[in-house]
């Protein structure tokens, strides 16, 4: 029987609760709020979309693994007081490739110490994140470091195509590559095989201790890429500025559907989760709500959606 365009689009809107919620709450707030639906505000959110989501390409990599990252947060704070440091010391290429190497090198030390050592990958990050932020704290004397004076480097966050940020395409770029490693090669295959059931992954003849430790390369690769280009967009490196990312981060993750438990999950289902994250935050300064009160509706939103989604799952397989 022919289904129309119509018809297919709101059975799509009803199977996809998340993105109907995000849709619902888009429309209120622009009537609610006259300063939201404007070019420079939508432009705002985009960049916050793309900072954001660049760290949440790598912690998808490691939920998908059976893992996560809690020094992800860190990562960018110190990332960004490293570029910061070094930009007026030697070309700005340079400044970020070293940069983003030390956060590979800190990527590749969790990994092995959670996939050879044994370590419990909740210890060794939560250890990666105080010590992370001690080296940040330390770096900068608990002060920002400007960058006002490398033009070339600030002009990264204020570049545009067409109107759209160069963060947001920066992060557009890595998504599709991502979405094709997971989904076209042996190594996603193998990554989500290994978060799915890793004894089994084990028994197959997969190198899960390699998948593991790559997991948390990659995390760190994604968290110094956001901690430079946070840094080009505040004009500063900032001790503090990833404070709060870690968890935000694994919020949107899992509100697109990637699961904890691991072995499920996709980057474009992270877009989804980090848009819906960022657009609370961004809604509710536009609407001029106290930072405070902002966190407990948040916190309300976020449990209310996904246990709803969580509850129509499970009854649609029940029946």
């Amino acid at each position: 029987m022919y289904v129309g365009p119509l018809k297919r689009a709101l059975q799509f809107l009803v199977r996809e609760k998340i993105l109907s919620a995000l849709l619902v709450m888009f429309v209120v707030v622009s009537f609610v709020s006259k300063s939201f639906l404007t070019f420079g505000n939508i432009n705002n959110l985009f960049v916050q979309i793309g900072l954001y989501g660049i760290v949440a390409l790598g912690m998808t990599f490691a939920i998908i693994g059976g893992d996560f990252d809690l020094g992800a947060g860190s990562m960018v704070s110190c990332a960004s007081i490293l570029v910061a440091l070094m930009l007026p010391r030697m070309p700005m290429v340079l400044a970020i490739a070293l940069t983003i190497a030390c956060a590979l090198a800190s990527g590749f030390l969790n990994g092995v110490l959670v996939a050879h050592a044994k370590i419990n990958s909740f210890i060794v990050t939560f250890g990666s994140m105080i010590m992370l932020k001690g080296i940040a704290l330390s770096l900068g004397g608990g002060k920002p470091i400007s960058t006002y004076a490398a033009n070339d480097f600030n002009a990264i966050a204020t570049g545009s195509v067409c109107g759209l940020s160069l963060i947001f395409i920066v992060f557009l770029v890595l998504l599709c590559i991502c979405h094709w490693v997971l989904q076209y090669t042996n190594f996603g295959r193998n990554i989500y095989a290994i978060g799915g059931n890793y004894e089994v992954a084990k028994s197959t003849g997969i190198k899960v201790n390699y998948y593991k430790m790559m997991l948390f390369v990659m995390s760190g690769l994604f968290s110094g890429m956001g901690g430079v280009l946070m840094a080009s967009r505040i004009t500063s490196g900032h001790p503090t500025v990833g404070d709060d990312m870690t968890l935000t981060v694994i919020a949107g993750v899992v509100i697109g559907g990637t699961s904890l438990a691991g072995g499920k999950g996709n980057v474009w289902r992270t877009l989804l989760g980090i848009t819906v994250m960022m657009f609370l935050t961004n809604a509710f300064d536009a609407m001029v709500i106290r930072p405070y009160i902002q966190r407990i509706i948040k916190g309300v939103i976020i449990i209310s959606v996904v246990a709803f989604d969580s509850y129509t799952k499970k009854r649609s397989m029940w029946k």
